[in-house]
């Protein structure tokens, strides 16, 4: 996982249970310098979570970690 991801999963991690918007997620997982020099800087990270099926969408496409049992192996 890219140091990104991890942010966002880390942020996602406080709230496990709500959906977040990108945009929110973009302002509030880095500092403020950061979101402001790029406030798109978690579009990639997130397509690539939604990708590893670590995160998931609602209808309004929002996210939030993956609820479900298909991204984790078995123990």
């Amino acid at each position: 996982m890219t140091d990104e991801e991890q942010l966002i999963v880390h942020f996602l991690k406080g709230s496990p249970d709500m959906f977040f918007a990108r945009r929110e997620i973009a302002r509030k997982a880095v500092k403020r310098t950061i979101y402001e020099e790029n406030p798109r800087w978690a579009d990639g990270p997130l397509a690539s979570l939604l990708d590893k099926r670590i995160i998931e969408t609602n209808d309004s496409g929002h996210v939030r970690l993956n609820t479900g049992d298909e991204h984790r192996r078995p123990g």
